[in-house]
């Protein structure tokens, strides 16, 4: 209801911005925990070979149709694990890209381009 004062009409309410930047503390993104779920998630996924190389790789047979399917678990796992180990973060979108090729001793490069709207 309006003050008799200000002749009919309530005064302008005028709040401070509530929007941030940047992320607090607890939303920052925490990359080494990220990279403990997707380990324990590719160890998880690839144990069931159970045989290890002298490097201590696991060793699994290569086969085009398995490959693909191999390569979507694993997307969807460490997704799904990375996002239960850094809880709910509302800042940030997760992307995981899984390459599953034969090793046949050549050399192999993937490069990825993002467009941030600043």
């Amino acid at each position: 209801m309006a003050d008799a004062d200000t002749g009919g009409v309530e005064p302008v309410k005028i709040y401070e911005n509530t929007f941030r930047l940047e992320p607090t503390e607890e939303q920052r993104f925490k990359p080494s925990v990220a990279v403990n779920a997707m380990k324990e998630t590719l160890e998880a996924s690839m144990s069931y070979t159970l045989e290890k190389d002298e490097g201590g790789q696991y060793v699994w047979e290569y086969d085009r149709e398995e490959a693909a399917d191999v390569a979507k678990e694993v997307s969807q796992e460490c997704t799904a694990r990375v996002k239960a180990a850094l809880g709910e973060q509302p800042r940030y979108k997760l992307i995981c890209h899984v390459v599953v090729s034969e090793n046949v001793q050549q050399s192999f490069r993937v490069s990825s381009r993002c467009l941030w709207d600043k």
